[in-house]
């Protein structure tokens, strides 16, 4: 593994912080492949990058701002393909919002990422939540309709065998 490759990898994961920080959508196009499938659970799911750009615009246009904290990503490579999982701390701004003006959660991101005409692009994200605190009426787009926030706790999702990056790796790579 080339170290280029590594910093590619944290490089991409802080340019999606970016990206949604500044509401700076082609930003995605350095980030994801066209075909992405992101996955952030109880339903929310997006296949394609067009599709995956318009709701993140839609659902962040809400808030005044956003703040994505990246952190621990580890990675492993393999020829064209690797896979990543990198924490993350996000909190959302909404301020006269009743209850207050922000939530803020804890996650993780769990990624498959392939090479597209010799660069790295996420093509596949499982993105869950370990933890939230705060106002989650922040989370509302719809006026009067509940946001249930799961949590995911990791542990459990790794020994359910759930975590793909401990399915995929190859530590003797």
């Amino acid at each position: 593994m080339a170290k280029n490759e590594a910093e590619t990898i944290l490089n991409l994961v802080n340019l999606y912080a970016l990206a949604i920080d500044t509401l700076q959508w082609d930003l995605f196009d350095e980030v994801f492949t066209d075909d992405v499938v992101a996955d952030y659970g109880e339903g929310a799911v997006w296949t394609g990058l067009a599709t995956f750009k318009q709701v993140f615009a839609v659902i962040h246009a809400v808030y005044s701002g956003t703040q994505h904290t990246m952190t621990n990503t580890v990675w492993d490579f393999r020829s064209n393909e690797a896979f990543a999982v990198t924490y993350g701390h996000f909190r959302l701004i909404k301020p006269g919002t009743p209850g207050g003006d922000f939530w803020e959660g804890q996650g993780y991101y769990d990624d498959r990422l392939v090479k597209v005409h010799g660069k790295w692009r996420i093509q596949h994200r499982i993105s869950r939540i370990t933890w939230a605190g705060g106002n989650p009426v922040v989370l509302q787009t719809t006026p009067g309709q509940e946001v249930v926030v799961p949590i995911t706790s990791l542990h459990q999702v790794a020994a359910a065998g759930n975590l793909r990056f401990l399915n995929e790796r190859h530590p003797d790579n």
